[in-house]
């Protein structure tokens, strides 16, 4: 293979990296696999719980399309929220080292001439040159501290609003998957199996896909968000069963 002339090696890392944000922009993954999921595993777990308590199939298919809709708000104030407290946290602390850099220098720079002396062992005026050229810009000072002391990243922070709707739209096609089944079906038994069985193969999927980013194993990513969705319809079909059914119908 011939050897790249240092142009070329900078136009692919630049390449690279115009496609690794191109797939960051596109795809908001923490919400769509998070909706999707929560979606998905909440609706079909109160179906398990309500089929499990010997309801109709008109009272199984209001209450999963009363999951799905309060749910998917729900998801979406939270999301909304989150996201925006995040934003406003993140200028919170960028004004509060900006204030000490301007009010404590001295400080910063000692604390800034620390940090790097733990990375490695630079001589004296190694230490004066890299401090000297960072303080020297207020921005990369600040970016510097922010980053060594505090750990926190300049990250592209999606609009609140955005990661309100994606959350939404996620949650609400996650929710309609175990639903749909209902209205094949005669009794709400067989929907619940319709639909157990269509949860999980979604789940399975999604949890593939969702490789692409995370570099997993495919099918240990994908049985890992089927047994989630197992171990969530179980339970709650067992609770209605015997909560709903055996104990409430005695009484009652």
């Amino acid at each position: 293979m011939p050897e790249l002339s240092q142009k070329q090696i900078i136009e692919r890392a630049r390449q690279a990296i115009q496609e690794g944000e191109k797939w960051h922009s596109k795809v908001n993954m923490r919400e769509i696999v998070f909706g999707f999921n929560d979606g998905t595993v909440s609706t079909l777990a109160l179906l398990a719980g309500v089929t499990g308590g010997n309801l109709t199939l008109l009272s199984v298919l209001i209450a999963g399309f009363a999951a799905v809709i309060g749910g998917g708000i729900s998801m979406a104030v939270g999301a909304y929220i989150s996201s925006k407290s995040e934003i406003e946290h993140h200028r919170a602390v960028i004004e509060t080292e900006r204030k000490e850099v301007k009010e404590l220098p001295e400080v910063e720079r000692e604390e800034l001439r620390q940090l790097y002396q733990k990375k490695a062992k630079f001589t004296k005026q190694e230490l004066d040159m890299i401090v000297g050229r960072i303080t020297a810009n207020e921005k990369a000072w600040v970016d510097t501290m922010m980053r060594e002391e505090l750990g926190l990243f300049e990250e592209h922070f999606e609009h609140p609003v955005k990661v309100g709707l994606v959350m939404f739209v996620a949650f609400l096609v996650g929710g309609i998957v175990p639903v749909f089944p209902f209205f094949l079906v005669s009794t709400p038994e067989t929907g619940l199996l319709f639909a157990s069985a269509v949860t999980f193969i979604s789940l399975f999927i999604v949890g593939v896909w969702k490789t692409r980013f995370t570099g997993r194993n495919k099918v240990f990513s994908g049985s890992e968000m089927v047994v989630i969705g197992v171990i969530a319809t179980v339970v709650p079909y067992l609770i209605g069963d015997i909560l709903i059914s055996r104990i409430l119908a005695g009484i009652l």
